[in-house]
């Protein structure tokens, strides 16, 4: 028995001793209270983190230039002090060598000897509060800048939600959108500088989803991040009376003197009256009909996924729910993506559905009216993808983008007439814009050009019925 006993207490003592080896490797955690603090020079500021079972705390990384005396660790308030540098590398006629964007590193070392370490990123570069503007869409300019928006209303800024996290839906390159948080009610994000031009903000687009406390997303926000800014001189045209941005919503370019600036020119396609975009071609030569690829907020990627439509599946609160899903028309839908047909989801006035940044709507029919394509293009001008439009007294270039089908959500952006001469006529030709105006049953007029029809001189159709469910390109106006 005696054996026995020893036996057991010999196994209860190992027991014992790999709970505890357990409950030791499983001490020393440490968390900054925030991903990013954003500062102004000279500023103050102070970051709380959290911690169990560290016993010291140092900063063992930061931001070149960034002397020791910057950072103050306070291990009992477990509160970090930073004040920023007043004057910088690029600050003129300064000799300091200090970044303004960098890491902190705050390591601690646990009570069982384990080092521990977390990151904070510093920018001193200022904020962007968008939270007066409510909007669909947000266009940011301004590199390496922190941006906030109202994160607790839809775009009309009044339709209440019950936002309980944020998260990106997709983005169109990996870290485009950076240390997103929700905080106060406000979504805030971060957007660098540009990979090949770091004088200039991280190009692309990028939708950001409002998810509820049971994790379904309720709404979200499109983010459109370009060199371009519409209030500049000459970034806009005047057609008809309205003031029209110089490029598709959602281009980071307007022109065709390269296959990259044709594919940067295309944007983003939208089915009639949804707010949310769809990405555009993987490459310039979008009669291929493949997407470009889309990214989580952890660089995953994310599929496009197709649904028919149905009572289902075409409604307003399906569409916002499912931002990732082309809704396909079908026969019984008129080929609308929505199952019943609703006039009033753009239009003349902004809706709260219309996908334009604050200040902006889609463009309306007549604002297209009279347009002619400059020049005299012939079949070997093919590989032009667009083309200059004129109202006689201005100008703008408009790529020809083509469209989402109606019915399997692929890219074409080639005219195919009912007698086809591949040689001569199937070719990347075609421009097909939406208008805010809602046609008649499952139609709504639309833009379309090309140079080779036969039913107008211009090679320029502005009030054309089109189904709904085709994903085409959006020119915003000003909502004056």
């Amino acid at each position: 028995m005696k054996r026995f006993t020893a036996f057991v207490l010999l196994v209860l003592g190992v027991a014992l001793a790999a709970v505890s080896c357990k409950k030791e490797e499983e001490t020393g955690k440490l968390s900054f209270d925030v991903p990013a603090v954003y500062m102004q020079p000279g500023q103050t500021v102070q970051v709380g983190f959290s911690a169990t079972d560290i016993r010291s705390y140092s900063i063992t990384a930061r931001p070149t230039g960034w002397d020791t005396e910057n950072f103050t660790v306070d291990g009992e308030a477990h509160q970090v002090t930073i004040v920023a540098p007043m004057e910088f590398e690029d600050t003129e006629n300064s000799d300091s060598d200090a970044v303004r964007s960098g890491s902190l590193t705050l390591s601690g070392t646990s009570n069982s000897g384990k080092s521990i370490a977390v990151t904070l990123f510093i920018s001193v570069s200022g904020t962007v509060d968008m939270s007066a503007e409510p909007a669909n869409s947000y266009l940011v300019h301004r590199k390496e800048t922190n941006y906030l928006f109202d994160a607790l209303h839809k775009g009309d800024g009044r339709s209440a939600l019950q936002t309980a996290s944020i998260d990106i839906v997709w983005q169109s390159k990996t870290n485009l959108i950076q240390y997103l948080s929700l905080e106060n009610g406000k979504v805030s994000f971060y957007v660098g500088a540009d990979d090949d031009d770091d004088t200039v903000i991280k190009k692309g687009n990028a939708l950001i989803g409002a998810y509820d406390a049971a994790g379904k997303l309720i709404w979200s926000w499109h983010v459109w991040a370009a060199d371009y800014d519409p209030d500049a001189e000459g970034a806009t045209v005047s057609f008809n009376g309205y003031t029209m941005m110089d490029r598709n919503l959602g281009a980071l370019a307007n022109g065709n003197a390269s296959t990259d600036e044709i594919l940067a020119s295309y944007g983003l396609y939208y089915q009639w009256g949804r707010k949310d975009p769809f990405i555009g071609p993987s490459t310039y030569q979008a009669s291929n009909g493949s997407s470009a690829t889309m990214y989580n907020a952890r660089s995953g990627t994310v599929k496009l996924e197709i649904v028919e439509s149905s009572a289902e599946t075409g409604t307003t609160e399906y569409a916002a729910q499912h931002p990732l899903e082309y809704i396909t028309g079908v026969k019984e839908s008129g080929y609308d993506w929505m199952w019943r047909s609703d006039n009033t989801l753009w239009g003349d006035t902004k809706t709260v559905n219309d996908p334009c940044p604050y200040g902006w709507k889609v463009a309306p029919a007549k604002a297209f009216g009279g347009l002619t394509i400059v020049g005299s293009p012939v079949a070997e001008d093919y590989d032009k993808y667009g083309w200059t439009l004129s109202s006689g007294a201005a100008e703008s270039f408009f790529i020809g983008a083509g469209r989402r089908r109606y019915d399997n959500a692929t890219i074409l952006n080639i005219y195919m007439p009912a007698t086809r001469n591949v040689a001569t006529e199937a070719q990347p030709w075609v421009g097909l814009y939406w208008s805010s105006d809602a046609g008649s049953s499952a139609s709504s007029p639309a833009l379309y050009f090309w140079f080779e029809k036969a039913t107008t001189g211009s090679g320029i159709e502005y009030d054309v019925p089109y189904a709904r469910a085709n994903g085409m390109q959006v020119r915003c106006v000003r909502d004056e």
